[in-house]
């Protein structure tokens, strides 16, 4: 995060601090709720940053949280408090001083609406009285179009419009000297709104080509009549004067390309035409409107700049050696060059469109711009780093969208950046960008640049070196904050994952080739002995060379050298190598290594034997090999079972061993009671996904109700996980549900809190006729849910959610007077809704107050 963001979200949060305080002192029932988390900032400053709401136990219509909560507060004061006879006031100053202010503005603003709107019927009919004038002396088809004129300027309407040019069309004489006149004073005209009208009609008269193009080039420096004046000026560029044309260019940018939209949807017209017409006549003038656009702070116009060269680089690329320090000067100083705005708070779309155009520049002149790029990271701040480091990652991006192929020249020029980058710099956020972009395109890298497997070879050992001594400097001194930690986590991080791209890029070009293999291969078995983290990790992406015989042959040496070698690390990664070779290839490998293999599921350093168990499930084994992998298993779920603490991994083994191993009924289901003994004191909220999993194998053993109620009450289930708790409770038998119904039952009013959970109980419940009990789980259900006006609504539907299920179990017994008095109950509350809906529908109205009527106060 930028300076100026972090100031942003310090100035917002002071604000809503002193709005929050205005809040209570407007009355005493009135408070402010955190909709969302609390983010380092806010934990760090205590000041209220994100999305806060106002809230009230006498209102009967919610508002809506949000970052400002000075809006949100207004729009609940509209919904509530205006309407309030519940206030108690507690001092001054409070929320009547916005409610005043925005008043005020309202009314002023008004005022304003109402000034300019005399204004605006003045020169209506200052327009009529001079329509007027024309009429006198004219013939009949004259004053028709005069009419016509009088009713667009009046309406605007669509017909009006297409009499008045279908007119001039068909008989251009209409237009007199006086009536061509008047037409010209018109496109420059734009309170009568018939510019682009005028400017159809005096072509289509054939009024004079120099006047003509010189008012559509008015019309286009001041953005009006835009495609009528583009497509005029188009026909006869060369009587343009060359200022009024630089004046008219942003408008034609604009027309060829018009900058994209955040969240824009549809497909975007565009009409280079003009633009091209224009440039090939009066480029200078062109390249001047560019170079203001560009130079500008405001964020649309730059990217106005961008779209002109997009456009008008496909015709002259030598534009963008033009205009290549201009653009890379605006990007890496944006913070500095580019004004902040609401519509563009974050630069996010400017800063894209400038990478996009600098990425171009690099596929023009790969060299030249490298040379340039490299010169200002040199004194950039880390945001500017990063900003250009995108740029690079734009070439990429674009040969997949612009269906344009990776030009190997330029392709390398990236890489070595990224290498030259990754070897110095020190700045995390550039290593994660390298490292994602070099991750997301490494078939198309490894496929265009020739002397990729020497540099990712390289790179690779440089990274490895930089994060061993990264460890060896953490290790002499500790962070001294939070913060601390967090910046080196982060930056040992994309240490780690940078090494691993540029293993994983080497590896993927030593597969394309018998020769390249064995360079690889060759690399690995020379690597000194101490450096076992870097054998690791090209030994793991080695996997990529198994997927052929003469790959497999070549790395074998290789691998079976790190099964039984002595570094943890190494043997660790050797296991984890053969788990991505895969079924395929696991039944080409030799008697040899799979018994090494079978050894590291038996030793004793825990990294070895994780990966070793992890890799087992790939791999195919037989006979006595596939018994003393499925003892060893079998030892380290006994070993890690009663360590008290249950790690993902021992759930993984589970699963593996019911599949592959616990083959007949009596041992599954010793197993499934074992595992549930060990499940119980598993933390379910951060092992739900597996629990649901390895349900399927346990769900029969009466115990796993006694699991499922664990989760059930486990309070640190998120919203979301309550999915998957409730999968479980589904998949309990209807033996153990009718069994443990008193129990579920009771655990629903315990849970009462959480609606979804309730009615899971009442159905599984229901299921298997535990009326009684169904009807005692949705009942506190609906006790729980507090008798408040907010909450009303919410009471009564939660009311008929437990008369239906009373009717339900009436129906079930047969008795007929209950059904009618549920019925009829039923029907009272389904008023009480529509009455209460009807009522409040305007103050419910989901859309803020900013888009609603002010119902003032």
């Amino acid at each position: 995060m930028d300076e100026a963001r972090y100031g942003q979200m310090i100035r917002d949060g002071e604000r809503n601090k002193e709005v929050a305080e205005l809040i209570h002192n407007w009355c005493s029932h009135a408070r402010v709720s955190n909709q969302g988390g609390v983010g380092l900032i806010a934990q760090q400053t205590g000041l209220p940053i994100g999305h806060f709401a106002m809230e009230c136990d006498f209102a009967p219509a919610s508002g809506f949280a949000g970052w400002y909560l000075e809006s949100c507060a207004l729009d609940f004061h509209d919904r509530n408090c205006a309407h309030c006879d519940k206030r108690q006031a507690v001092r001054m100053p409070n929320l009547s001083i916005l409610v005043g202010q925005r008043d005020r503005k309202a009314i002023r603003q008004q005022e304003e609406a109402d000034r300019a709107e005399a204004e605006l019927q003045a020169a209506l009919e200052a327009r009529k009285k001079q329509r007027e004038a024309l009429r006198v002396g004219q013939n009949a088809a004259v004053r028709a179009l005069l009419d016509d004129l009088d009713t667009l300027d009046a309406t605007h309407a669509d017909d009006a419009k297409t009499r008045v040019v279908e007119t001039v069309r068909l008989a251009p004489e209409v237009l007199t000297p006086s009536l061509t006149d008047y037409f010209f004073e018109l496109t420059a005209s734009p309170e009568a709104g018939c510019q682009d009208v005028a400017l159809q009609a005096l072509k289509y008269a054939k009024a004079d080509p120099t006047r003509l193009a010189d008012a559509a080039l008015r019309c286009l420096a001041k953005r009006a009549a835009v495609q009528t004046a583009a497509y005029i000026v188009m026909e006869t560029p060369e009587l343009a004067d060359e200022l009024t044309m630089e004046a008219a260019a942003p408008a034609l940018i604009r027309l060829a390309r018009a900058p994209r939209s955040e969240f824009g949807h549809g497909e975007r017209v565009f009409h280079p035409d003009p633009l091209k017409a224009v440039f090939a006549v009066w480029p200078e003038a062109v390249c001047r409107a560019i170079q203001r656009l560009l130079d500008s702070r405001s964020s649309y116009a730059i990217r106005m700049g961008t779209a002109g060269l997009k456009v008008l680089s496909v015709q002259a690329p030598d534009l963008l050696d033009r205009f290549s320090r201009s653009l890379v000067t605006k990007l890496t100083r944006a913070h500095l060059l580019i004004d902040d705005s609401d519509a563009d708070r974050e630069r996010r779309m400017v800063c894209s469109d400038l990478q996009r155009a600098i990425a171009a520049a690099l596929r023009h002149a790969p060299s030249e711009t490298d040379k340039l790029i490299a010169t200002y990271f040199e004194g950039a701040t880390a945001e500017g780093e990063a900003h250009l480091v995108r740029a690079y990652g734009e070439i990429f991006r674009t040969s997949r969208t612009d269906e344009e192929a990776l030009d190997g020249d330029v392709a390398a020029t990236a890489l070595k950046r990224f290498v030259a980058w990754s070897s110095t710099s020190k700045n995390f956020t550039v290593l994660t960008e390298i490292t994602q972009t070099l991750r997301s395109y490494s078939e198309e890298t490894a496929q265009s640049v020739d002397d990729v497997l020497d540099i990712a070879l390289g790179a690779a050992a440089v990274m490895d070196a930089r994060l061993e001594a990264f460890d060896a400097e953490r290790s002499l001194s500790k962070p001294e904050n939070f913060l601390e930690v967090l910046e080196a986590q982060n930056s040992r991080t994309a240490l780690y994952y940078s090494r691993e791209v540029f293993a994983a890029i080497a590896a993927t070009a030593a597969s394309r080739s018998p020769a390249a293999a064995e360079s690889y291969v060759d690399f690995l078995s020379k690597i000194d002995g101490g450096r076992d983290t870097l054998i690791a990790v090209l030994l793991e992406e080695s996997s990529k060379l198994v997927a052929t015989p003469e790959g497999l042959r070549l790395v074998l040496p290789e691998l079976y050298t790190a099964l039984v070698g002595t570094s943890t690390l190494v043997r660790a990664s050797a296991a984890e190598t053969l788990g991505r070779a895969g079924r395929k290839r696991s039944d080409d490998l030799p008697q040899l290594v799979l018994e090494a293999f079978i050894l590291l599921l038996e030793d004793q350093y825990v990294i070895v034997h994780k990966a070793a168990a992890k890799a087992l499930e790939s791999i195919s084994l037989t006979g006595a090999l596939e018994q003393r992998a499925g003892r060893a298993l079998l030892m380290l779920l006994g070993i890690y079972g009663n360590k008290g603490k249950v790690e993902s991994f021992l759930l993984d083994w589970m699963q593996l061993y019911f599949r592959r191993y616990a083959t007949d009924d009596a041992s599954r289901a010793n197993l499934a009671r074992w595992c549930l003994k060990v499940l119980m004191d598993v933390s379910i909220h951060l092992h739900l996904r597996d629990l649901t999993s390895i349900s399927k194998y346990l769900k029969d053993q009466p115990t796993f109700v006694d699991l499922v109620i664990r989760a059930l009450e486990d309070p640190q289930v998120s919203d979301h996980g309550q999915e998957d708790v409730i999968r479980l409770l589904y998949s309990i038998p209807d033996t153990e549900v009718s069994r443990r119904s008193a129990d579920l039952s009771s655990l629903s009013v315990r849970r009462a809190d959480r609606g979804w959970y309730v009615g899971a109980v009442v159905e599984v419940l229901t299921r298997v006729g535990a009326w009684d009990e169904a009807v005692e789980a949705i009942e506190s259900s609906w006790e729980a849910i507090p008798d408040t006006v907010p909450m009303r609504r919410m009471k009564w539907s939660r009311r008929l959610h437990v008369v239906a299920v009373q009717f339900e179990a009436a129906v079930a017994a047969g008795d007929l007077s209950r059904q009618d008095a549920l019925k009829a109950e039923w029907e009272g509350l389904y008023q009480l809704l529509k009455e209460d809906q009807e009522e409040y529908a305007e103050r419910r109205n989901p859309f803020p107050g900013v888009f609603r009527p002010n119902p003032g106060s």
